[in-house]
């Protein structure tokens, strides 16, 4: 085998200048305008399809700041009763965990004795111990950790939001900075923002700033902006856009040397740490094994993206799969991808790629305008006072929604391809209905699952749900694949389907596609003039029954009005509101 460079594979091809590639790409998509392959991304600037080699002179240099790729796998457990948690944690650790994070629901559990009984069995120098929660200041928590057997060669972060500015409290967290330097003790949270709908170079800005509030703060206690650094922890979460979610830690690690260069730290400052958590706002509680898949890909791209954390959100809450298979599942992520995918092995694996290096440098720049307004307001506090923060995070939960609802961007088991509810979920519609109920209002998938649950809960307590049948005429290549996208829509909302089949335009048809009682009657006609055809069907289909609810595959022609006059109720086509129609179709079926 004769051993070459890499380069040489491509010596035979002339290099293409992208002028080149769009001239090519434009002439191959004939009629389509150039401009429809070009994302327009929730951040306000374009990404063209393909970057050419030419692009390096404009890759920013991200730090890399380590030689392996490892990343610690944290689980979290929740502390109620400190000797069950424990049994938890050493269920975990089995599972290959390399950090734990304790989150405790009340601070009078943060006893020595209390400690003890959740730590045991623990070799507390062997992993990473993270504390959040209801905890006590930060003072007493050390004080009370330290008289733990290991703990002086322990490592970890205390991921709670500090108190208001105290001279006091932060002389005592700076006396804790330098007492402990293998624990971060400044913490900084944007998960909130992006669970509240913030796009990912709002998270970045959001994150610079908490950043630029703790430097500036702790300055004046007596910590240098290094020392701050290295004593920091920024936790962000992972939606499930991979390229834009793996370039975004990147984006802010480069932004971060812009920073501590602003406060005087010395070159090669090491940066913040960089924690992750997968998202929970596009989580589906009627499908969850869809989650895996979720949880999978935002994994990836975490690791690609470089986190020295990754926290993995059980994929089921435990009302539709055992708690415990729903544990080891989620953990199994962890240890496919290192052990199988071997995604340790590889530091900054995206770079040098010209798409992802053109993304990463977008995204700064548009976080760091916003970075820079936030600073001109007053720092993070005062923007969030003046309602800046929830503004924006509106606005782009909005944004979000009206791609959902009209599929632009597709929710796997939410908005399309929807499964047929478990027993176990059937027995807890209740309990289903009140946890969507709760998530807040830019979570994307809540809105389409407590619709759907409504028409679950009808067919529960009545026996059936109102159904549809789809009718199908003329070519069957595009009458098939208007059936298609009708039946998902359907069953999107709960809907069942009586039938879909090619009929013949008649009288018996007719009879036939009424004889199972649908609610629905929807039309699939794929000929050249559909409007001559559909009248003559509406008229035969509400003269036989009346009250039925009669819709058309595409969009509406010119001669809609000809053909409400025959009893078509409206169109279904790629564009529509998708949840508004089914909560019309829920309200005219008696659903709701």
């Amino acid at each position: 085998m004769t051993d070459s460079r890499p380069d040489s594979l491509f010596s035979e091809f002339p290099p293409i200048t992208r002028d080149e590639w769009k001239a090519k790409a434009t002439s191959e998509l004939n009629d389509t305008p150039y401009e429809s392959i070009i994302w327009h991304t929730p951040e306000g600037f374009k990404l063209e399809p393909w970057y050419s080699s030419a692009e390096k002179v404009h890759h920013l240099p991200i730090p890399l700041n380590r030689s392996i790729n490892s990343w610690k796998s944290c689980f979290l457990v929740t502390v109620n009763n400190p000797a069950q948690a424990n049994a938890e944690a050493l269920r975990y650790l089995k599972q290959d965990a390399r950090a734990l994070e304790f989150c405790f629901t009340d601070p009078a559990l943060f006893t020595a004795e209390h400690l003890g009984a959740l730590l045991a069995g623990i070799e507390l120098p062997a992993i990473s111990l993270y504390f959040s929660g209801a905890l006590p200041p930060a003072a007493q928590l050390f004080e009370r950790l330290s008289s733990l057997k290991g703990f002086q060669d322990a490592s970890g972060a205390l991921l709670a939001p500090l108190p208001e500015t105290n001279p006091e409290v932060d002389r005592d967290i700076a006396a804790l900075i330098h007492s402990h330097p293998r624990f971060t003790l400044l913490s900084i949270d944007a998960t909130p923002f992006h669970e509240e709908g913030a796009t990912a170079s709002q998270e970045i800005a959001y994150a610079l700033a908490g950043a630029s509030d703790l430097i500036h703060r702790f300055l004046q206690a007596g910590i240098t902006a290094g020392e701050a650094a290295t004593s920091m922890e920024i936790i962000l979460s992972v939606g499930s856009s991979h390229f834009t979610e793996l370039a975004k830690p990147r984006a802010l690690r480069y932004l971060l040397g812009h920073l501590l260069k602003a406060y005087g730290a010395p070159l090669g400052t090491p940066r913040p740490r960089l924690f992750a958590r997968t998202s929970a706002r596009n989580r589906s509680l009627l499908d969850p094994y869809t989650n895996i898949l979720r949880l999978t890909s935002e994994a990836v791209s975490a690791i690609l993206g470089g986190y020295e954390t990754l926290q993995l959100r059980v994929f089921d809450d435990g009302l539709s799969v055992e708690p415990e298979v729903a544990r080891r599942i989620t953990g199994n992520i962890h240890l496919v991808l290192k052990e199988e995918g071997l995604l340790d092995r590889v530091v900054d694996p995206a770079g040098g790629s010209n798409y992802i290096e053109t993304l990463t440098r977008e995204l700064a720049a548009s976080a760091w305008g916003l970075f820079c307004q936030i600073e001109k307001s007053g720092g993070l506090p005062a923007a969030k006072r003046s309602g800046m923060i929830e503004r924006l995070a509106r606005e782009s939960a909005e944004a979000r929604q009206k791609e959902i609802v009209k599929r632009k961007k597709t929710l796997l088991g939410v908005n399309r391809y929807t499964w047929p509810l478990t027993p176990d979920q059937e027995r807890n519609l209740g309990l289903l209905e009140e946890k969507l109920s709760s998530l807040s209002d830019a979570s994307e998938s809540a809105a389409f699952e407590l619709l759907r649950l409504k028409t679950l809960s009808h067919r529960k307590q009545h026996g059936s749900a109102p159904a549809a049948f789809i009718w199908m005429v003329g070519d069957p290549t595009i009458s098939q694949r208007q059936a298609g996208f009708c039946e998902e829509l359907f069953k999107c909302g709960g809907f069942e389907i009586s039938g879909c089949e090619a009929l013949s335009p008649e009288e018996g048809s007719c009879k036939r596609a009424l004889e199972r009682s649908p609610a629905f009657v929807v039309l699939c006609i794929a000929e050249k003039d559909p409007v001559s055809r559909a009248e003559t069907m509406c008229r035969s289909l509400k003269a036989l029954n009346p009250s039925i609810l009669l819709l058309m595959a595409g969009r509406p022609p010119k001669e809609s009005e000809q053909l409400a006059a025959a009893g078509l109720e409206g169109f279904l086509y790629t564009g529509v509101d998708v949840l508004e129609t089914l909560s019309t179709f829920q309200r005219k079926t008696g659903v709701q």
